[in-house]
């Protein structure tokens, strides 16, 4: 099919060494054939132009030329260097323009004295280190060298595209192929003019980063408002103290002008404080595991509808902005606990999982964001686009937020770490698995090379047809091939190969890993049936380390208040030193009985705890019985 009429204009050739009534013309299926090759797969346009041919924007685009004789119908290929250049476009067909000679420059040169600012549409992929261009600094193309990549900086027509109705943006060009820039061919000039519809555009990085700053905005002022409302309590509870007190606001308002910075020093230490007891709270609180857990069943749910062809096609665009704003709660996640909890935050296997799961996330939306960043010419952009696509294969790391969710589900997390821990009694079966399978490997390879040289002929296909036979796949076919080649005794060597490595250290294989679980079951059951206030002592000590933990932060921020108290009433001159050992000492006896009260009631949560459980263990016996 080639591609002329009204719509792809395509002029005569011009000049003495011209055929008469020949033209250039787009082949279509040479494109859509090379194109398909090159990257593998094609996706069909989703809303489809007639007479416009469609391609998806991430792919290699090939295109090829015919000149085409109007008289007689034959065609030949077109064999000349030419030059590829996007004269115009719009997002709707009926949108389409044509651009200026300037806009021309800025969207196709690649000429370092042409500052494009972000606005080249397209270059070449893999392009060679020196480029052939033009006077005015367009790329020289030709039969052999012909592929582009769809660039869309952020400042061309095509750049930062948003969708219409969820459905991936797509844009229409006109492209202008014509060899009168070209040297090798002055007595005979061609120029055509199509039109092209992209699709299929990704969302661009920086409009990522402004989802991921609104989502950062919107967790940021519900953090604050917690924060306001916790401390707002805290002043209420200040306040009521200096009152019960006796403490006139007025005198606390007399100090001298050195106490300015300790007072503002004070308050300062208090806030953090206070800030740092918010975020324990947070990260302590049952609620975050819920909300992340959430999160990530979300995320598994994206990645897994980015698997099928017509999702990518149709709805990539938001699925990329709903990940920008997912990566959000995993850094804010990591961030609170690394503050909490410090160096003790990477003592746990699951928690260096999530952090590098998180960076390597970081990593690929960085990449992609220098990418798009400014300050390029066109020509470094180009070199940095072909620099970081090498560096894409950051893209797999996405699918290990699929092991975020292990960390929610108990039973998943002993399963994988009953199957790390039988590795390292499993070592010794597998080395001597490896063992007896090249001494095989070695005596299949000698005695059957001549007889079955397609799995025997050399040492890499005996390794592979050797744990084909492992799986029991094709075995019976191995043997009659060499059986009828003259070598039937195979059969006696076939069969102690599968006896030593199948039945004997495979199954001792599965046998430690059943016995691991084994042993996990029981230990799990010895807990529950043993469970009494001595076997839970464990829980009770981690839990009153939590409560300790508030109590101290509590303690603190109410001795900051209070020495801010006596401050400001030892900053008036009237009052006696008795009366300020008097304040001191009743300060001191309501944060005692504070701390008291605050034991209190750990213990008698932790006596009901215990009753419960009293009474729990004890109906489960008499039910077994």
């Amino acid at each position: 099919m080639m591609v002329t009429g009204d719509v792809h204009l395509s002029e005569r050739g011009t000049g003495p060494g011209c055929l008469v009534g020949t033209r250039l013309a787009f082949d279509l299926n040479t494109t859509l054939e090379e194109t398909k090759r090159l990257n593998n797969e094609f996706f069909d346009c989703p809303n489809p132009e007639p007479g416009v041919p469609c391609f998806f924007y991430s792919h290699v685009f090939k295109p090829f030329f015919i000149i085409e004789g109007t008289v007689e119908g034959e065609s030949d290929r077109f064999l000349d260097s030419y030059t590829f250049k996007v004269v115009g476009g719009g997002r709707t067909r009926g949108s389409v323009r044509n651009y200026s000679h300037e806009e021309i420059l800025n969207f196709n040169s690649l000429s370092d004295s042409e500052s494009s600012r972000q606005t080249l549409v397209w270059t070449y992929d893999d392009a060679p280190d020196s480029f052939r261009l033009t006077k005015e600094g367009f790329l020289l193309m030709s039969n052999a060298s012909n592929r582009v990549r769809w660039l869309c900086q952020r400042n061309s027509p095509c750049g930062d595209l948003t969708p219409v109705n969820l459905l991936d943006p797509d844009f229409f060009f006109i492209i202008e192929v014509s060899n009168r820039e070209t040297a090798s061919s002055p007595f005979c000039e061609h120029t055509l003019r199509f039109e092209l519809h992209a699709h299929g555009f990704p969302l661009d990085p920086v409009r990522g980063l402004f989802f991921m700053q609104m989502t950062m905005t919107v967790i940021q002022t519900i953090l604050i408002c917690y924060i306001g409302h916790t401390c707002w309590r805290l002043r209420q509870k200040t306040v009521n103290t200096k009152k019960r007190d006796g403490l006139d606001e007025q005198d606390g308002n007399q100090f001298k002008a050195g106490d300015v910075l300790v007072k503002v020093g004070s308050m300062l230490h208090s806030c953090f404080l206070q800030l740092y007891c918010i975020i324990f709270r947070i990260v302590q609180n049952p609620m975050l595991d819920h909300v992340i857990m959430l999160v990530v069943l979300f995320d598994t749910s994206t990645l897994i509808a980015q698997t099928f062809q017509g999702v990518t096609v149709r709805t990539g665009w938001c699925l990329s902005a709903v990940d920008s704003c997912l990566l959000v709660f995993y850094v804010v996640e990591a961030v609170f606990k690394i503050l909490v909890r410090g160096r003790t935050y990477f003592r746990k296997p699951w928690n260096v999982l999530d952090f590098f799961i998180v960076f390597m996330s970081l990593l690929e939306f960085t990449l992609s964001l220098v990418q798009s960043a400014g300050g390029f010419s066109s020509r470094q952009a180009s070199t940095l686009f072909r620099v970081l696509k090498t560096l894409k294969g950051a893209r797999v790391f996405r699918a290990l937020r699929l092991l975020k969710a292990i960390r929610f589900f108990k039973g998943l997390q002993a399963i994988l770490l009953t199957c790390l821990q039988s590795f390292r009694s499993m070592s010794s079966i597998i080395v001597l698995m490896f063992l007896f399978l090249f001494i095989f490997t070695v005596i299949f390879r000698e005695m059957f090379n001549e007889s079955d040289p397609e799995h025997f002929g050399n040492i890499f296909r005996t390794i592979f047809t050797l744990f084909q036979i492992l799986t029991l796949d094709d075995w019976s076919l191995i043997y009659m091939t060499s059986r009828d080649n003259g070598a039937p005794h195979i059969i006696y060597f076939l069969s102690l190969y599968i006896v030593v490595e199948l039945f004997t250290f495979l199954n001792l294989f599965i046998a430690v890993l059943a016995d691991n679980f084994q042993l996990s079951i029981r230990k799990k059951r010895q807990c529950k049936s043993q469970k009494s206030p001595d076997v839970k002592e464990g829980e009770t000590q981690s839990g009153e380390k939590a409560v300790e933990d508030l109590e101290m932060c509590q303690v603190e921020i109410e001795e900051e208040f209070h020495k801010e108290a006596l401050r400001f009433a030892s900053s008036d001159s009237k009052q006696s030193k008795r009366k300020i050992e008097l304040i001191s000492r009743h300060l001191q006896l309501l944060a005692a009985m504070d701390q008291h009260m605050q034991k209190y009631r750990s213990q008698a949560c932790l006596l009901d705890n215990l009753v419960e459980t009293f009474f729990t263990v004890r109906s489960f016996s008499v039910y077994m019985l």
